[in-house]
């Protein structure tokens, strides 16, 4: 078993991309994530996730604690999703939000 440039054996690291990919997913299922752009995400992450910082940077225990928080995250925005106006409901049904101007 070779070891990478990081000193990471190969299994590590498919586990971490894995772990990266459920944050992403969730990430992007609940809005976080816009499917063009980092620029949200990546200040999310260093603003309001767990250990405030880049996802890339994040060990394999701290992804742990990071995927239970967007866990968490989703299952409040599922719920406020079913809740008509609101930001998630806008979300999810496509409409664009309503201006009360």
């Amino acid at each position: 078993m070779k070891a990478t440039k990081t000193n990471v054996s190969p299994e590590v690291e498919i586990l971490m991309r894995n772990k990266r990919s459920t944050v992403l997913t969730i990430a992007t299922r609940t809005g976080i994530k816009k499917p063009d752009t980092w620029d949200e995400f990546n200040n999310w992450m260093k603003t309001k996730s767990v250990h405030k910082k880049d996802l890339h940077r994040y060990s394999s225990d701290e992804l742990d604690d990071l995927i239970r928080q967007f866990r968490a995250l989703e299952s409040n925005f599922k719920k406020s999703a079913e809740k008509v106006g609101t930001k998630a409901w806008y979300q999810k049904t496509g409409l664009p939000q309503a201006s009360f101007n």
